[in-house]
């Protein structure tokens, strides 16, 4: 077995012992079709040469509780928490036994760095839902969300960057929402969806949760000393109360 095969190989089965139900292999260059993840890569990890998306599947009675808000909040607020920690611990500890072959790694957190333009819209540094995406995870679906085939948009998504050159993995066509349904369009009080997986983000914030970050949102906020503390700080993990997540939970696919 040559070297590249054999690390590809350890690696898939640290990320299991880790807890990554599904794992996806692209090379950096794979990416550049698309210049803003590209980019984006590129400003993390500039010497990056692969990238290894995962997933790990949220409790569907977690997400089943919030069709009944006043139930189900403080769980689905806790599970935002817990899961958003245990998919960076992932991403870490994969950048470890990378580092440990002599390799560098970057993580992709799920809540920071984030950037704010001027439209006072959210930003991750680089997309985890295009990444994994094109990486074979699943699809994007009307709801703007990474929908896998087993688990349907009930997932969360690490991403970590590494110069390691490890063989990719060969793509398929995983799916796609039916064309027929609309339930997420239909059920999102934030009117932020229109089906074609693209999301009115600044809507689906406001509606979606209530943070630190809303304040900056609703009201002109000029503090441009303070705006990226602000940002990373205190914008989403657990100083966020979440109030609906109703594309995800009323989605049929993975039930």
């Amino acid at each position: 077995m040559s070297e590249g095969k054999k690390l590809k190989k350890e690696l898939l089965q640290k990320c299991e012992s880790l807890g990554a139900k599904k794992v996806g292999i692209i090379r950096a260059e794979s990416l550049k079709d698309s210049e803003a993840v590209y980019a984006a890569m590129m400003k993390i990890l500039p010497e990056a040469k692969s990238v290894i998306s995962f997933l790990v599947p949220f409790p569907k009675g977690c997400l089943h509780l919030l069709k009944d808000p006043t139930r189900g909040l403080p769980f689905y607020t806790r599970l935002a928490g817990i899961g958003g920690r245990t998919l960076d611990g992932i991403s870490i500890n994969i950048c470890l036994f990378l580092e440990e072959h002599g390799f560098v790694a970057a993580p992709v957190f799920i809540c920071t760095p984030l950037e704010m333009p001027k439209s006072l819209d959210l930003w991750g540094y680089l997309s985890q839902i295009d990444v994994a995406a094109k990486s074979g995870l699943g699809w994007i679906g009307k709801n703007g969300l990474l929908t896998s085939p087993v688990y349907g948009p009930r997932v969360g998504l690490g991403t970590v960057l590494t110069n390691a050159v490890i063989e990719e993995d060969r793509q398929s066509d995983v799916g796609k929402c039916p064309d027929d349904c609309f339930i997420c369009v239909e059920k999102c009080p934030a009117g932020a969806l229109d089906g074609t997986g693209k999301v009115n983000r600044l809507n689906c914030t406001a509606t979606q949760a209530i943070a630190p970050i809303s304040l900056m949102m609703t009201k002109e906020f000029s503090m441009k000393e303070h705006r990226d503390m602000i940002v990373n700080v205190g914008a989403v993990d657990e100083h966020t109360w979440y109030r609906c997540n109703n594309c995800v939970v009323h989605c049929p696919i993975g039930l």
